[in-house]
């Protein structure tokens, strides 16, 4: 390499470990920036190599550690190392968009594992106490609307509605975690794209959200799904239930996308304003019959193709 490009590797891995270190330490206090703060090693390991990456992850970690300590400075390993170098070598080989989330999602999964694992043997947080922490919550506020005035009649009601949806928590949170995991995951590549897109890189081709869509074959987990709750049912085996209830839950969220890449198909076909398609979609995520209903329209498309796209 010649003098000036190392010059540039230099300002530029000083640079992304900055912010990558700012990104590390405000998450401490403000946890949203978990979301993107593997972003800046991805960039740097796709323009300067593993090497690069590898050495800025290390920076990262030592200098995280000596503004926030040791444990957070620990956490970035697997926050910032394991789920930015993962992402970026996808990018590098070119591999096609699904096989970069699936590889990406199990990164994160790792990821996530491990922050779990290092908080129970650390703090002994776990899960238990976590619906304990939200049942406290649940009461708070309940007698905080006993002090408003309310209604025992309509305290009562609230009280069985906010039990039922702590119990359905409860029971889908398998397909909440697989669905946080896979989010986290695209998101970190739906922006690593914009942002090296931006810089010059040749990416693998993506193709318009309005015309994602998933083969048949996916049709039949939902389908699947829905027979397992109803064998739970009438076997009186909660166990069944339950996983069928997850696989429903999974299979729904996917097809949710597939249900919005519908919407939008026909947003661009009839050339509606950016304003008024997200009106549309606000008020569809703010009426939970209106969402699944398209979450149907997700899963029937996989076997009538609305949009015509096979043909």
């Amino acid at each position: 390499m010649s003098r000036s490009t190392n010059t540039r590797i230099l300002v530029e891995s000083a640079l992304l470990v900055a912010i990558s270190t700012l990104f590390c330490v405000l998450d401490a206090y403000v946890p949203v920036f978990a979301l993107v703060y593997p972003l800046p090693i991805v960039i740097l390991v796709v323009r300067w190599g593993l090497r690069t990456g590898i050495w800025a992850t290390v920076v990262t970690i030592a200098a995280t550690s000596m503004f926030v300590g040791p444990f957070q400075g620990l956490l970035v390993f697997t926050k910032v190392g394991i789920i930015g170098i993962t992402l970026a070598q996808c990018i590098r080989k070119q591999l096609s968009p699904v096989k970069t989330l699936a590889i990406t999602s199990v990164a994160v999964a790792v990821s996530m594992a491990f922050v779990v694992g290092f908080n129970l043997l650390i703090g002994g947080f776990g899960i238990e106490e976590t619906w304990e922490l939200m049942q406290k919550s649940m009461d708070s506020a309940l007698e905080f609307y006993r002090r408003m005035g309310i209604s025992e009649a309509e305290i009562s009601r609230m009280e069985t509605y906010l039990s039922q949806l702590t119990e359905t928590a409860r029971i889908v949170l398998p397909a909440s975690l697989f669905m946080v995991v896979v989010t986290i995951a695209g998101f970190n590549y739906l922006m690593a794209r914009l942002i090296l897109g931006k810089l010059g890189h040749k990416l693998v081709e993506l193709k318009p959200f309005s015309k994602w869509r998933l083969s048949w074959h996916y049709g039949w987990g939902y389908v699947g799904g829905l027979i397992l709750v109803i064998l739970g049912q009438l076997m009186v085996a909660p166990l069944v239930s339950k996983i069928g209830t997850n696989i429903m839950s999974l299979f729904g969220m996917i097809f949710l996308v597939q249900g919005t890449a519908i919407a939008w198909y026909f947003f661009d076909k009839y050339k509606l304003r950016p304003i008024v398609r997200w009106l549309i979609i606000i008020f569809v995520v703010l009426n939970p019959t209106l969402l699944q209903i398209l979450s149907w329209a997700g899963v029937f498309d996989a076997w009538l193709d609305f949009r015509k796209l096979s043909s």
